[in-house]
């Protein structure tokens, strides 16, 4: 069996709702589209493979053309290949993909939701509807333009008994920073693990921080052998692994007796695979994360329902998920938004209220991390006083003055009001 064909078939599927605004101008097309890979051969046989976000420029994937399927197991690279790849070796010896990676030691995959960071009600209507669908985890990154302390209690609220909050603190910080917020978010229940909470680098502070905290400490950007060996992490993330890295971390896992997660972006297709690879490792114990929950939508005729926190596994062969070429034109062909003007109004306690504009498409955007520079207020951080928001109200008095105020950057008011002071940066 030879590949004879790679296409690539970029899709805009919808949102929910309840969060369709709020992670549009979060993180804008980025997120939202999703490529769809058909590897195609000369035995009739297809493949798929899918990666989140736009499709790229070129295909990336010719070198594939005219190689053997089989000429690429256990390859470290090219995930949505990966899946097309293990797809069709599946479905030419009629067998699960989870048979081709090594014996199955589940049968179901722990699996957690995703979002990004938003105001503390707004981060409540996420757990209320991901518990609804089944999960038990939702993972999300924490910024800082919000405080972590009020969006866990208000999730906390809402959360059926049981239901966890996994944090990604962007490994930017340190202990001094971090723990006084680590602390505070001990006294709920709800706040399961967190990941990245310092700099890799910083070896002692893992240390510190497994010995004085009680939540579980996961890393991600950091040399997971090191850290797995030397026992400075509760476990592990896989993030983005192709099947090759994955099996690597897997076999560390096991010898370290770490237990690790994968997170792999997409819809269907992606998580179909990413339970296949998970069904094979005896640590992959972790809620994985796939992001599937976030569209109303999909391009596959079959779904995955999440029942009490998990996914099962199919034996059919390959994936065992197929495509569906009516919903995959309709798709490719939806639309793609545009976005409305809107500031991000960020909110202190007490005072100032600072406003800028934001384009989530521009390259190297990342809302999650930034900060205004040259406004007053405290050191950006993850315990402070603040909530943020998109301020969307074209047309308004008060909305269009704020516009031009920031045009050369960003514009704050003493007193929160956007009528009130006309300090601007200096």
């Amino acid at each position: 069996m030879k590949i004879t064909a790679v296409e690539i078939h970029e899709i805009l599927t919808q949102f929910h709702r309840y969060h369709a605004g709020n992670l549009f101008r979060y993180h804008g097309l980025g997120v939202q589209l999703r490529t769809i890979y058909i590897v195609k051969t000369d035995a009739g046989l297809e493949g798929y493979g899918e990666s989140w976000g736009p499709a790229p420029k070129q295909n990336p994937y010719a070198r594939y053309v005219g190689s053997s399927p089989v000429d690429w197991i256990g390859s470290a690279a090219d995930l949505p290949m990966n899946m097309a790849i293990y797809d069709l070796m599946g479905k030419y010896l009629g067998v699960p993909a989870w048979k081709l990676i090594g014996p199955k030691v589940r049968s179901w995959i722990p699996v957690g939701g995703w979002t990004a960071s938003q105001p503390p009600e707004a981060m409540a209507e996420e757990v209320r509807s991901l518990s609804q669908r089944g999960y038990r985890w939702m993972k999300y990154h924490v910024d800082v333009l919000q405080n972590a302390v009020d969006q866990t209690e208000a999730m906390q609220k809402v959360a059926p008994k049981g239901f966890k909050i996994h944090y990604d603190f962007n490994g930017n910080s340190n202990v001094d920073a971090v723990y006084p917020v680590l602390r505070e978010l001990e006294r709920f229940p709800i706040a399961g693990r967190v990941e990245d909470p310092i700099d890799s680098i910083d070896h002692a502070g893992y240390r510190t921080l497994r010995q004085k905290c009680r939540i579980p400490v996961l890393v991600h950007h950091a040399p997971a052998d090191f850290f797995m060996v030397n026992h400075l992490c509760d476990g592990v993330m896989a993030g983005h692994a192709p099947v090759g890295h994955a099996m690597r971390i897997a076999a560390l896992a096991e010898t370290t007796n770490t237990p690790f997660m994968l997170q792999q972006c997409g819809g269907v297709i992606n998580q179909a695979f990413l339970a296949q690879e998970a069904a094979v490792f005896k640590m992959a114990t972790i809620d994985h994360v796939s992001l599937c929950h976030l569209w109303e939508d999909d391009v596959t005729v079959e779904r995955m329902p999440v029942v009490g926190g998990s996914v099962g596994v199919s034996n059919k062969p390959g994936l065992g998920v197929t495509l569906d070429r009516e919903k995959l034109e309709r798709y490719v062909k939806a639309p793609r938004p545009k976005q409305s003007r809107f500031l991000v109004r960020v909110r202190y306690a007490q005072g100032p209220t600072i406003y800028f504009r934001f384009n989530p498409d521009a390259p190297g955007a990342n809302l999650r991390q930034l900060h205004p520079p040259h406004v007053p207020g405290p050191f950006p951080g993850y315990g402070n006083a603040v909530v943020s928001d998109f301020w969307a109200e074209e047309g308004s008095p008060a909305f269009e003055a704020m516009w031009k105020r920031t045009e050369s950057g960003p514009a704050f008011d003493a007193n929160g009001s956007p009528g009130g002071s006309t300090a601007v940066r200096p």
